[in-house]
Parts: C-alpha cells; sequence; structure tokens
C-alpha cells in the first residue's frame, strides 16, 4: 500500500492540529520538521504535501492545491514569531539583524514591515544556526534576531525581566494592515492530489476532527507538550492562534501577496486553488 508523506512544523503550534490525529494510519505518514527544511522536501518531491509556509504557495502557487480551511495563523501577537532587538525598530537602519536558519515566511514579513511600513533596511544575516547557540561574541554582532517557533517562546519567556525588546511580527502586520496573518497553509502536489483524491479527503476528515477535539480539551493536551515552559503561559500562547483559512484570512494572505509583489520577492500574483473534498 502506498503511503503519502504529509509534512508538518515540529513546532508545539502544530498541537491542536496532530494531537488527536489517528497514528499509523495506513495512507499517511507525518514528517514533522523546521518548516524551511519541509519547503526544500516538498520542492525536491521528497514529500508529497506539507503545512507548509504561506510565502512558498506564493512562490509555486501553479504546482500545488490548498487543503481547504487550514492554516496557521494569528490576528494580532502570535508570541511565536518575534524579532527579538537591542535598539527601537527606527534605529535599526543600517544595523544586522540576524535571521534564525528556519524560517521563510516570517523574514518575507519581517522584510515588509521595516521597509515598507517603518522605512528602515537593515543588513540580513541569514544564519546558519539558532540564537541559543551563537556564541556570546555573534550574539554582539547584531542588533536584533528573528526567532520563530519554540525558540521563540523561549526567547520571550526568558525575556520577561530583562532589558532587550521584543517586537511580535503579527501584532505589528494587523497594526498596519487591519488584518491577520497567515503564516502556513497546508499544500499537497497537484499531481498527488488527483492521484490520490480520495486518500486526502479522508486526511482533511481527520484533520478538521482532530483541530476540533483539541480546542475542546486545550489544556489537557497543553499538559502533554515537549515544552519546558509553564503550562499556562503555552496555553495563552495556542489561544492566540487560529487554524481556518477564511475569506479574511484569504484577503490577507492576498494582501502579504502583494506587498511581495512590490518588492520583487515573487514574480506573480498567485491564485488561490483548492483541493476539492465533497
Amino acid at each position: 500500500m502506498y503511503k503519502l508523506k504529509l509534512g508538518s512544523p515540529l513546532y508545539i503550534n502544530t498541537l491542536p492540529l496532530l494531537f488527536y490525529f489517528p497514528q499509523n494510519n495506513p495512507y499517511f505518514e507525518i514528517i514533522l520538521e523546521v518548516p524551511k527544511k519541509l519547503n526544500q522536501s516538498l520542492a525536491k518531491g521528497e514529500i508529497h504535501g506539507s503545512l507548509s509556509s504561506s510565502v512558498f504557495y506564493a512562490k509555486n502557487f501553479r504546482k500545488y492545491l490548498i487543503l481547504p480551511d487550514i492554516s496557521i495563523s494569528a490576528v494580532g501577537k502570535v508570541k511565536s514569531v518575534i524579532l527579538y532587538h537591542k535598539v527601537p525598530l527606527e534605529k535599526l537602519d543600517n544595523k544586522k539583524i540576524g535571521i534564525t536558519p528556519e524560517t521563510e515566511s516570517s523574514f518575507n514579513l519581517l522584510r515588509i514591515l521595516l521597509e515598507e511600513f517603518i522605512g528602515i533596511k537593515p543588513k540580513y544575516i541569514e544564519l546558519y544556526k539558532n540564537w541559543r547557540t551563537l556564541t556570546e561574541e555573534e550574539k554582539k554582532e547584531l542588533s536584533g534576531y528573528l526567532a520563530i517557533g519554540d525558540e521563540a517562546l523561549i526567547l520571550q519567556f526568558n525575556n520577561r525581566n530583562k532589558s532587550a525588546l521584543i517586537t511580535d511580527l503579527a501584532e505589528l502586520w494587523l497594526k498596519y494592515t487591519h488584518l491577520p496573518f497567515v503564516f502556513a497553509l497546508f499544500i499537497v502536489r497537484k499531481d498527488i492530489a488527483k492521484k490520490y483524491k480520495n486518500e486526502l479527503k479522508e486526511f482533511c476528515n481527520n484533520l478538521y476532527y482532530a483541530r476540533a477535539q483539541a480546542f475542546s480539551n486545550l489544556r489537557e493536551i497543553v499538559k502533554k507538550s515537549h515544552l519546558n515552559l509553564p503550562k499556562g503561559f503555552l496555553f495563552n500562547y495556542l489561544t492566540h492562534l487560529e487554524y481556518d483559512f477564511s475569506g479574511l484570512k484569504q484577503r490577507a494572505f492576498i494582501t502579504f501577496c502583494e506587498y511581495l509583489l512590490k518588492m520583487g520577492l515573487i514574480k506573480e500574483l498567485p491564485k488561490l486553488r483548492f483541493l476539492e473534498i465533497l
């Protein structure tokens, strides 16, 4: 029996989608990895679909279909996509900002916020390792650091009584656009969607059921999180996230893409094409 390999970020923010998802399903195998590597695996054909960076779909929309009504998004604070910085944002012009090696969408969002909305142009340094593994000397060279996922939560929690500044990127996006931000969409290759339509319908139904179950038992599933952070902190974090891809989220995504196009980060405005599951 052929098994579909479907990727998901290995962060706590996927807990509401995966916690109640059936294990040992004969049709699907869930591959956990950081977003950037999932995008690379999808592009190489190593996996068949993934909960992938929204910017990856924007760049490659002709090759993929979106699973309906699934995203990772936020209206205002997201808490797990932050700029950790030593000086106020307006003073970051021409300063070095380290970029986590795990991101794609968040880096593009940061560029839009700083260059288009605030009007500054920092020097972006794409790192090969995360903040916690940088030496003190390497940290001193940076005026800011873009963190995502579990690392962002840890940095934020550890900094609560310290002097570093933290800017939540989704909160800043809301301030300037009055829209949510869509970080990830679940997409599948078109050839796979056509060949395995029934299996993908079952996958969607399992995912929708798992999401509904999770939000009726959120406090319980947070207790089983792998992250060594207070459970109240993690529960608060997950309640800031949204997992649908409604009309407003679709408009927000297209607005993001319009800025990407304006800045030359994508070549054309993507169309939203969905997997038919009815």
